[in-house]
């Protein structure tokens, strides 16, 4: 019998690994023949007939006059402005009151409700109708051709993603949904990367995911078990930060962590951001899950951060450490640098995991490891891009807009807007994100993630964009980051009429010299002052008629901006939510308790 069980559980992994190869094939054939043979625009009327009978489309097609979609022409007749959120949110309103309608956006019920983090508004709930496992093969497929390693098959990892989820119950009590993260739909859905590839996940216990809901808690648990398991291969996040933040925890438990690993304890209730639920204790102390006492691993580690502190240590720590595996862009770049120049030796690599939002999971994976660029998924949804000019400005008339171009028109080294129609009913959605087009995989192009729309600070009438100050502040800093950071310089804006505010930590080491530091301080004002007038007119103006006073800087205590927001925005959330949480190189007005926080954190002010 034993025999039998060996040779079908062989047959299914041989099965699989062909599947991954398979799909591999079929997602590179579309990448030589999408624009030739137009599969976006079959993946678009696709999208029309899967949707025809829903309450959307049929609302909108009445009130557009229009019975039949046979042309783009005629479906950017149907919907003739791109859409938003609050296009949408009636329809969301009634999936979530409504428990006995169906077919709303699309076909039948959701599977789950998804929300956005809210990082630049407030949240947003979006249904999940299905989502795409060829999307997640070919994730996969490119994850496997990038890593030089055998990644298939009992890989030991660990995710660093809470699976924790809140149920919605509708307001007539019929329907009860799970709302979560889209990360974690995907996760528990079993569409995700570590079960395509059967990772070998039973490093953590399951219930530590499940059920603990406090991100540093979660991080405290995950920790205790990995730290005592050498052969760990893959680790895994949402994004950069994730990774960032749990190494920094690591390094501020570290003691804790190794005085339970040595005793074989789990923490007491009164040294966690929230008691554990008692049946979860429970299980952690049961026969299934228990940690036995382990003074020698504890002394090893010991020893590991004795000889050359947190410097690179995870391979330290993880001598067979194959990748890492997390969002990473040009927008997350400082997160990434620092941690490369700090936790993380780049020995190892970094996959990108993947370009998505709550909206929509994937919408274009990763060409290669360590890189910001991207490849659409003509199968999946219909692409529309807006051209988009230097100044990033939102379009002030709604009734007028601008033209798309489809997959096949955009051109090398230009900026656009991306826009999508889904499955799930969204249709010509502005997303907001700005590409870069950088080359092409085969026929298809390949972008990189550059920035946001509408994501600017204004004091007056200027628009000083987020892709602006980024360029400007990353030039300035260039002969000055020693000066005050060993690691990558970490660094927001914000506005405190009248002046541009720039945010920039310090390590401690260098905070005592406050001559120094004031001295940097005027010269990068100054130097801030003259780049932003030479690549902003209306700011130079502004400036010139003293509507505008000079910048300030606000040297901030280390890690302020780079762990110091994610633990005030966990408070406030009370702990959860941390699968989400981004970096803000903008702090707007709106976000006034950040700013507040980041000002209490500062060492020295410089005008």
């Amino acid at each position: 019998m034993w025999l039998w069980s060996w040779f079908l559980n062989k047959c299914i992994l041989l099965f699989q690994y062909l599947l991954i190869q398979y799909k591999g094939f079929r997602f590179d054939y579309d990448a030589k023949y999408a624009i030739k043979q137009k599969i976006n625009r079959k993946t678009l009327f696709n999208i029309l007939k899967q949707n025809k009978n829903t309450k959307l489309l049929i609302e909108q097609r009445k009130k557009m006059n229009l019975d039949t979609i046979e042309t783009v022409e005629n479906f950017k007749k149907l919907f003739p402005n791109y859409t938003t959120y609050s296009d949408y949110k009636p329809y969301v309103d009634e999936i979530m009151n409504d428990g006995s309608t169906k077919d709303i956006m699309s076909i039948g019920y959701p599977i789950a409700l998804t929300n956005t983090s809210g990082t630049s508004g407030e949240p947003k709930y979006y249904p999940i109708y299905s989502l795409d496992i060829n999307e997640a093969y070919n994730i996969c497929y490119m994850l496997t051709k990038s890593v030089p390693f055998n990644l298939f098959n009992g890989c030991k990892a660990v995710s660093l993603n809470s699976l924790y989820y809140k149920t919605h119950v509708t307001k007539d009590k019929l329907k009860t949904y799970k709302m979560s993260a889209i990360t974690a739909i995907a996760t528990r859905e079993k569409q995700n990367i570590e079960t395509i590839l059967k990772f070998n996940q039973d490093i953590v216990p399951s219930i530590i995911f499940n059920e603990i809901t406090d991100s540093n808690d979660m991080f405290l648990f995950i920790l205790l078990w990995t730290l005592q398991c050498k052969e760990l291969e893959v680790i895994s996040s949402v994004f950069i930060m994730g990774l960032v933040n749990f190494f920094t925890f690591m390094e501020k438990k570290f003691d804790f962590i190794c005085k339970h690993i040595e005793m074989g304890t789990i923490p007491t209730d009164e040294s966690l951001s929230s008691p554990l639920p008692i049946d979860v204790r429970l299980a952690l102390q049961s026969s299934n899950y228990r940690l036995p006492p382990n003074p020698s691993r504890a002394q090893e580690l010991h020893q590991i951060v004795s000889e050359n502190g947190f410097h690179h240590i995870n391979r330290r720590l993880w001598p067979n450490l194959k990748c890492g595996i997390c969002i990473i862009s040009q927008n997350f770049k400082q997160f990434e640098l620092k941690f490369l120049s700090t936790y993380w030796d780049p020995v190892v690599p970094i996959f990108p995991y993947v370009y998505g939002m709550s909206e929509h999971h994937r919408i274009a994976v990763p060409l290669t490891t360590n890189s910001y660029q991207l490849i659409p998924l003509p199968r999946s949804v219909y692409y529309e891009f807006i051209e988009v000019e230097n100044d990033d400005r939102d379009d002030d008339d709604d009734d007028q807009s601008p033209e798309s171009l489809e997959l096949g028109q955009i051109d090398e080294g230009k900026l656009y807007e991306v826009v999508l129609t889904t499955y799930d009913g969204l249709y010509r959605y502005r997303t907001e994100d700005i590409i870069k087009v950088t080359g092409h995989y085969y026929t298809l192009p390949v972008w990189k993630l550059v920035g946001r729309r509408g994501q600017y600070l204004s004091i007056i009438t200027e628009h000083v964009t987020e892709m602006e100050l980024r360029e400007i502040i990353d030039l300035i800093l260039l002969e000055y980051k020693e000066q005050f950071t060993s690691s990558a310089p970490q660094y927001s804006v914000f506005i405190d009429k009248p002046s541009y505010v720039l945010a920039i930590e310090v390590d401690d080491d260098k905070k005592e010299n406050e001559d120094r530091l004031q001295q940097i301080g005027k010269e990068l004002c100054s130097k801030f002052d003259q780049k932003l007038q030479e690549y902003n007119e209306e700011y130079k103006c502004c400036r010139a008629n003293q509507n505008i006073s000079s910048p300030i800087l606000l040297w901030l205590k280390y890690n302020t901006l780079t762990t110091g927001t994610r633990e005030f925005r966990l408070k406030k959330s009370k702990g959860s939510g941390g699968n989400q949480l981004k970096s803000q190189l903008i702090i707007h007005n709106r976000s006034k308790d950040i700013i507040k926080f980041i000002k209490e954190n500062k060492v020295l002010e410089t005008k």
